[in-house]
């Protein structure tokens, strides 16, 4: 009797079966040959340098094959503290953050890049792709209550959000023309008008005690917290249940211990959250389709296919 794993297209030979591989026992036999000659060096270097140990480190920092002498851990801590320079990963931090670079724009923080791995001896180069993409022009989030008029019922609105993080004058990137909106990468264009049902942070088990529950959810927006899962996923698992939307916000109970309520200042002057500052990101279903939605799991060159 078939069943779930019956194969719906029976094969049928109709000639001897032939062997796919003419030289496979050869292939077997160079195969273990070279596994063991890997396995056996393996093996005698672990033995010599548990038999010779660690020795006082004279020579290059990086010299650590047997017969030379190896990094101490006093030598690793050492290189790790002095190698990089304060300075310098201070600079090119101020640059990287000194203006937006969202995929497909600032081609200027790309050709410096590439000019600093030339200068450091590294050959590069600038690649175009062709890849879908989209930029956010408008948003507005609004929260509406219903009414009673002369005229009978009508929506009003009782709270807009500002969608904007606060201008810092400490931090001029805050103020620049075309610094990034507020919107998740590859989010939908729409315009959605719903109820609102709390999710917390929109994992698997959050949406489903909300269906053991039994609350209505179809057609609803979901409002979720950051974190725990990926926010993508968030959004994917509403999308199944029937969510029209999804609001995603960083919660103040999820600062941690770096937090103005216990006494640390806020950005710029502090290490503590800036009350208006929102996270952005990308809302792809990360695990399933990672990259360019049409040509998921390949790079899409203009005069290749690169798998």
């Amino acid at each position: 009797m078939p069943t779930e794993s019956t194969p719906l297209i029976q094969t049928v030979r109709v000639g001897p079966p032939r062997r796919r591989y003419p030289h496979q026992t050869w292939r077997r036999f160079f195969t273990l040959i070279c596994s063991v000659v890997v396995v056996g060096g393996f093996g005698l270097f672990v033995i010599q340098t548990l038999l010779i140990g660690p020795k006082h480190h004279h020579g290059h920092p990086g010299s650590w094959l047997p017969g030379k002498s190896r990094l101490s851990y006093d030598d690793l801590e050492r290189i790790l503290f002095d190698t990089p320079d304060p300075k310098k990963a201070e600079e090119w931090s101020r640059y990287y953050t000194s203006g937006p670079h969202l995929a497909g724009k600032n081609l200027s923080q790309a050709e410096w890049t590439r000019d600093r791995w030339e200068e450091f001896g590294v050959k590069s180069s600038i690649v175009s792709y062709d890849a879908y993409l989209n930029y956010p022009v408008d948003a507005s989030v609004s929260i509406l209550e219903k009414t009673k008029t002369k005229n009978g019922k009508e929506w009003n609105t009782t709270f807009k959000a500002s969608l904007e993080e606060d201008i810092i004058e400490e931090d001029p990137t805050t103020s620049l023309d075309n610094r990034v909106p507020i919107f998740h990468g590859y989010s939908a264009s729409g315009n959605v008008t719903a109820s609102f049902v709390y999710v917390n942070y929109g994992t698997y088990q959050d949406y489903q005690d909300l269906v053991d529950a039994k609350v209505d959810v179809e057609g609803k927006i979901a409002i979720a917290r950051y974190g725990g899962i990926f926010r993508g996923l968030k959004i994917k698992r509403a999308q199944e249940l029937g969510f029209t939307g999804v609001l995603i916000y960083s919660d103040p109970g999820d600062d941690g211990e770096r937090t103005e309520e216990n006494g640390y200042k806020p950005y710029p002057d502090g290490p503590a959250r800036n009350p208006s500052a929102v996270q952005r990101g990308s809302a792809e279903f990360l695990s399933i389709r990672p990259g360019d939605p049409y040509v998921t799991s390949y790079s899409t060159l203009r005069t290749r296919l690169t798998f």
